[in-house]
């Protein structure tokens, strides 16, 4: 997976964004199946993982010492279920959560299929708490065939919040937390959807273009 490559197909398109923005993509093993997995950002890796690259972007410039505003946290596919374990025991929580048609669930052997839909809501609780003084989204985009049954909980869990919000700011917060159905094959999601929601998160997707 030469990285110029996985560049492209991970979205990682930085001409629309309105803000200084600096894009990592780690690596990740593959386990079998769709199943990968990113040790060394469990248990607060990540953190280390923003920090490191922010330090060498800041030598890199030497003009300056930059520091985190905003964290954006983007996973297609195999790297959909291990995103949910990287944030629960992150320091820094991203502002926001996308992830493209990546919510397998858990391999059967390992019990409840359903095991990290806990972390998604607490996280989405204190997200949602911090509207909208400081905005937030959280986008799942999904084939049902492949990652239907986890996505559509996801789903459930936003519409429960939502309803106990005033009704024109549910409308506005649905905009920006919403599951929706892939209108591309599995392997373009992440390279069409994520240029747009590195410009505006509540980006509403043309699939006809």
């Amino acid at each position: 997976m030469p990285l110029a490559e996985k560049v492209e197909c991970s979205g990682l398109d930085l001409s629309g964004r309105g803000r200084p923005t600096l894009a990592m993509l780690p690596r990740g093993n593959w386990i079998r199946h769709y199943y990968y997995d990113f040790p060394a950002l469990l248990s607060g890796g990540i953190d280390q993982l923003v920090d490191y690259g922010l330090s060498q972007f800041s030598r890199a410039c030497a003009s300056h010492a930059f520091a985190v505003d905003r964290f954006i946290l983007a996973a297609h596919s195999g790297g959909g279920m291990p995103a949910i374990d990287i944030i629960s025991d992150a320091s820094r929580l991203p502002d926001e959560l996308h992830v493209f048609d990546g919510l397998y669930g858990r391999a059967p052997a390992s019990g409840n299929p359903f095991r990290g839909l806990e972390v998604i809501e607490t996280w989405l609780g204190e997200r949602l708490r911090r509207e909208p003084e400081r905005e937030g989204a959280l986008r799942i985009v999904y084939i049902e065939q492949q990652t239907g049954p986890f996505s559509r909980k996801v789903g459930e869990l936003i519409a429960r919040h939502l309803a106990a919000a005033e009704p024109a700011r549910a409308e506005s917060l649905a905009r920006r937390y919403r599951v929706e159905i892939s209108g591309v094959q599995h392997s373009q999601i992440a390279r069409r959807c994520m240029p747009e929601l590195l410009s505006a998160p509540d980006a509403q997707f043309n699939w006809l273009e």
